[in-house]
């Protein structure tokens, strides 16, 4: 089980730069060459290395490319959070960018100094083991870092001229004061391929089981399926993550009927989809980093927003018939969501995804109903504070990530199939997802089928940061995101969303891949902007 325990980062010398005597090092910092003597202090380093990968999994590591893309609007409450990114206004000098990315290369710092250190660590025999569990979680995280960054700001990737597109900065050294070049993406990838090799070959007796908190080589797996599938290698998407279907650890969510309470809402208690959303509980999940509830939490995913006030304040009025949920969340699923890609009513996930709550914005006597996304609302077990609302308690948004799930795969295995030309396969990897979820089998062929597994990965992996990156590689625009209503049921108000936040985005826009900080272009002048950007 993996513990956050104090990490000694060298970035930390950033914060020292106006002390009085330069040459004398500060009372709190020590030089990584003396914080990397044993393996008590590699543990502390490989602790450290889980703690922060388990805080890229939410909150500005998804919500950006998710307002950027087209299953969310802005609610009227949302305070601007990401609203350059929603608006498609983005500028190199956003405060977001900067926080990202340099995020991003701080936590690289601290793997490459694993990577430095201990591979020249006198161990005993028996340690051998764990310094190679060690290294090969570094690698992994090193790739991991690697191509997110890449998603982000490196150039849309074509196999033709990937020697020559631009890549990311490669960070392979804790000491990048030599303001490196950007790789080119056929470099980046490669980098990131080899370092998954070391992974997969350093992690191969770690123990794979469903729930793992430790990286695997099956996370290893997932991930470098993942990465074939954004560069277009669907040979070998397809390869990697067959391997992972066929070996059968991870067993999808069998057939069922929906549990629901007498509100019509999900129990989660009973409900096998809710319960590993909500309670951290399942067989599909390929790695899921550890979370305890006082002091290992990940970043989290505001999407739920409860509004403790509001349902408080009518609480107080029983007079009124007023009562009930309410939330106010950020950003809340547009129409073409829930009325068109949900629209299958024996779609499990839509039960756990989605709720209908109330909504008020400034005044709490003027509300309405709609539904907001669930899907991050947390776990129970990581909750400070119980309630009569939202099944009992107030939903903070504490729930271990997910980041490698086996229903992944087979999104990846379908589309990669349907690629190669592998109708038959495309349809058995699709149809056993939809069979889970309790969405109808079909027997689409050509454009169609793509098109239904296209949308299948939409609501699989919906918000969960995959989405903008999605519609570039399809080659796919951005169109209206139109207003949650369904006619005889409810309609929302204009008043409750943020306005001016219509678009109509072509394919192509240069804003799919984001602008360089402006702050890091200006300090390494060797890094070459993005086009558009210039």
């Amino acid at each position: 089980m993996k513990t956050t325990k104090i990490l000694w980062c060298a970035l930390a010398l950033v914060a020292t730069l106006q002390a009085c005597n330069l040459d004398r090092e500060p009372a709190d910092y020590i030089p990584f060459e003396q914080s990397y003597r044993n393996m008590q202090d590699a543990q502390k380093w490989d602790n450290g290395i889980y703690s922060t990968l388990r805080g890229k999994f939410g909150g500005g590591y998804v919500l950006p490319q998710e307002a950027q893309a087209d299953m969310l609007n802005a609610h009227a409450a949302f305070g601007n959070l990401y609203s350059e990114f929603h608006g498609w206004a983005i500028k190199p000098e956003s405060n977001v960018l900067q926080e990202v990315y340099h995020s991003y290369y701080a936590a690289l710092v601290d793997v490459n100094v694993v990577l430095t250190k201990l591979p020249g660590l006198a161990v005993s025999e028996a340690e051998m083991p764990l310094k190679n569990h060690y290294l090969g979680n570094a690698f992994f995280a090193r790739a991991f870092y690697h191509f997110n960054l890449a998603l982000r700001w490196g150039m849309n990737y074509n196999e033709a001229t990937a020697d020559k597109d631009l890549g990311i900065v490669l960070a392979l050294d804790p000491d990048m004061q030599n303001k490196p070049q950007r790789a080119t993406n056929a470099q980046t990838y490669k980098q990131i391929l080899d370092d998954l090799a070391q992974a997969e070959r350093l992690l191969a007796d770690v123990r794979v089981a469903p729930g793992n908190n430790e990286i695997s080589a099956d996370a290893v797996r997932a991930l470098r399926a993942r990465a074939f599938l954004y560069i277009g290698d669907m040979e070998r998407a397809y390869a990697e993550a067959k391997q992972l279907i066929d070996a059968g650890k991870y067993p999808l969510i069998a057939p069922y009927a929906p549990q629901l309470n007498g509100e019509g809402k999900v129990n989660a208690s009973e409900d096998p989809f809710a319960r590993m959303w909500f309670y951290d509980n399942g067989d599909e999940q390929i790695w899921q980093p550890y979370v305890a509830k006082e002091n290992e939490v990940p970043t989290v995913t505001p999407l739920y927003g409860a509004d403790l006030n509001t349902a408080s304040y009518w609480d107080a009025k029983p007079e009124d018939k007023r009562q009930g949920d309410y939330n106010k969340p950020p950003y809340v699923p547009t129409r073409e969501v829930i009325n068109n890609l949900f629209a299958s009513e024996n779609d499990h996930r839509a039960h756990a995804l989605f709720e209908f709550v109330n909504t008020t914005v400034s005044d709490m006597n003027v509300s309405t109903q709609l539904y907001v996304v669930s899907k991050f609302k947390g776990n129970p077990g990581y909750a400070t504070l119980t309630s009569t609302h939202w099944g009992g308690y107030v939903p903070n948004g504490n729930q271990a990530p997910k980041p490698f799930r086996i229903a992944e795969q087979y999104l990846i295995a379908a589309e990669a199939a349907y690629n190669m030309g592998n109708t038959a396969e495309a349809q058995a990897c699709l149809n056993a997802l939809r069979n889970s979820r309790g969405v109808p089998t079909t027997d689409l062929t050509g454009e169609e089928l793509y098109a239904e597994i296209k949308a299948e990965r939409a609501r699989e992996l919906a918000f969960e940061g995959f989405r903008l990156w999605d519609l570039r590689r399809w080659n796919q625009g951005i169109g209206p995101r139109s207003f949650q209503g369904a006619a005889g049921y409810y309609e929302v108000p204009p008043s409750f969303y943020a306005p001016n936040f219509k678009v109509n985005i072509k394919p192509g826009n240069k804003m799919f891949v984001w602008p360089f900080p402006e702050n890091e272009v200006n300090i390494n002048t060797n890094i070459k902007q993005n086009p558009g950007w210039e």
